[in-house]
């Protein structure tokens, strides 16, 4: 579901701790969005909640990502268009797709988290200790890519699964 549950799966797979940790360099999640249609994508208002969400999302993007996050002044959404005669995409909003990612590499404290003998690494501890060393979620990109234009926040709650991430 994400890249810092890779680490959870390998070790309920059996993989054994000593031998994980040192042949990881880096860990990997993604997954496929719809791309906005370019010619009838239109300006979108969120709800409260939509809102809500997307500030405590953007929020909590580390500084050591090097991610630049506008200022919610110049937020901008856009969603799929209704013109059911366009050419582009048929009518449908969207038009092809777009991937969001979330990437870390394993650093001393992931390793020495994989290596613990008396708990197992927790996917909420493994993120935890990623995004100190500045990942962000594929929840995060995706947001950052509504902000350019190229998918709707919509899109993005729904495949990355944003009511079970913790919002806190």
């Amino acid at each position: 579901n994400s890249a810092a549950g890779a680490i959870p799966r390998f070790l309920s797979m059996g993989v054994k701790p000593f031998l994980l940790a040192p042949a990881l360099n880096a860990v990997i999640g993604q997954r496929l969005l719809r791309r906005l249609c370019p010619d009838c994508k239109v300006p979108t208002k969120l709800g409260a909640a939509q809102l809500k969400q997307v500030k405590q999302l953007l929020a909590a993007i580390p500084e050591s990502s090097g991610e630049h996050v506008p200022a919610e002044s110049e937020w901008k959404f856009l969603g799929p268009g209704d013109n059911k005669t366009c050419p582009t995409c048929g009518g449908f909003g969207y038009k092809g797709r777009v991937g969001i990612y979330e990437i870390f590499t394993i650093t001393n404290d992931v390793e020495e988290a994989i290596l613990r003998p008396d708990t197992d690494a927790s996917e909420a501890e493994i993120q935890g200790l990623a995004m100190k060393h500045g990942m962000i979620t594929m929840a995060q990109d995706g947001l950052l890519k509504a902000l350019d234009g190229i998918t709707s926040v919509e899109e993005i709650f729904a495949v990355a699964n944003v009511d079970s991430e913790l919002l806190e």
